[in-house]
């Protein structure tokens, strides 16, 4: 796949409104553009990775369709969106092993599957490697307008101060990358971090942003003006406390931003008030190694292999054989909390909740009510 970039002028006075990573989760994209009032006097980008890790790919896909015919909105190709295109052109015998074998793992730990989504709606049965070929060819007749619609997506979009991709540019000289390996700006992992400073700012999504943050995980987006690089991968799908976020760019000639986000966790009131603990940490699937060194029923008491932290954990937050765990998503942060503060409940336990407040997640020790 060749990267395709494109070149658009917004006209001044539209509000842009930029997502990503919607990961097959049509119920919140649809709520996220609901709360933000989203309307035909707005410009929307969704910066790649519409499908897949979500229980509604192929609704989620259509939607964005619809959103595309009614609105103006400007969706991009993700790394997972191109991957998926990939599988289902493969044509060789070990390809459809390989696609079955990535339904059966995509059913027993996302719940399904872009190609599942697409399977069920036609009948048809994808039980063993010889059912793939056929199944391949009916998608490919059946949902042609969804996959060239996938295929047609641009992997850049350059407006006049901004510029639009899923992973990252691995350069400011955005006329280079024309034509090149898609993949380049496709997957660019940790993009922050490659040091490269640019003339307009540069969105993204791809890599969820509490991966940046290896002591507080928070899930919204991150302006580096130094950069002059914007990260709004929320985590949706990824993530237990992940959100989708919404960046928005009042006017294209300001740098005023703000965003808002969706969850659909349960809001409950802090009763009790809560200050934040310190030296907390956030590990991340990228440095989640841990020794146990007590297991419990409920939590174990680990250490961290990277930096030597120590601290209880759940359960099920741990995978792996005892003699080489890991664990991701996990922290022992407790979050600053004043009665009467909104706090999105992600798990009830023993020791108290896991809860989200402004983005942040954290631990809340106090007692709870519901939300009237």
């Amino acid at each position: 796949m060749k990267t395709i970039v494109k070149k658009i002028n917004i006209p001044s006075g539209k509000r842009i409104i930029v997502t990503s990573d919607v990961h097959g989760h049509y119920n919140h994209l649809k709520s996220l553009l609901e709360k933000v009032n989203f309307s035909d006097e707005d410009v929307l980008f969704i910066v790649g990775d519409i499908i897949e890790k979500g229980p509604e790919s192929l609704r989620t896909l259509r939607y964005v369709m619809e959103l595309c015919d009614k609105y103006t909105v400007y969706p991009l190709m993700g790394n997972v969106d191109a991957w998926r295109l990939a599988m289902l052109d493969d044509e060789d015998a070990e390809s459809s092993e390989e696609l079955l074998d990535y339904m059966v793992f995509m059913k027993k730990h996302w719940g399904g599957c872009f190609f599942e989504d697409m399977c069920n709606e036609l009948n048809i049965c994808t039980d063993s490697p010889s059912d793939m070929p056929r199944a391949k060819r009916k998608i490919r007749e059946s949902f042609n307008d969804e996959l060239e619609f996938l295929r047609s997506l641009p992997t850049v979009i350059e407006t006049q101060n901004f510029i639009f991709v899923h992973g990252g540019l691995p350069t400011a000289d955005v006329d280079s990358l024309d034509g090149g390996d898609a993949f380049d700006v496709l997957k660019n992992d940790a993009f922050m971090d490659k040091n490269i400073y640019f003339h307009k700012y540069v969105v993204v999504g791809h890599w969820p942003v509490t991966l940046y943050g290896d002591s507080i995980a928070c899930s919204n987006p991150i302006v580096n003006r130094s950069q002059k690089i914007i990260s709004i991968d929320g985590g949706c799908g990824l993530r237990r406390d992940g959100q989708l976020n919404a960046f928005i760019i009042p006017d294209i000639d300001s740098v005023d931003f703000n965003h808002v986000s969706y969850d659909d966790f349960p809001v409950d009131i802090a009763v009790t008030p809560q200050e934040a603990s310190e030296n907390p940490i956030n590990i991340r699937y990228i440095d989640n190694k841990i020794k146990i060194l007590e297991k419990g029923d409920e939590f174990s008491y680990v250490r961290h292999i990277t930096t030597g932290h120590c601290f209880f954990i759940l359960n099920n937050y741990i995978y792996g054989p005892d003699e080489d765990a890991s664990c991701d998503g996990c922290t022992d942060y407790c979050l600053p909390v004043n009665a009467g503060d909104k706090l999105s409940v992600i798990q009830k336990t023993s020791r108290g909740y896991m809860v989200k407040k402004n983005g942040g997640s954290g631990w809340y020790r106090g007692m709870l009510k519901n939300e009237q």
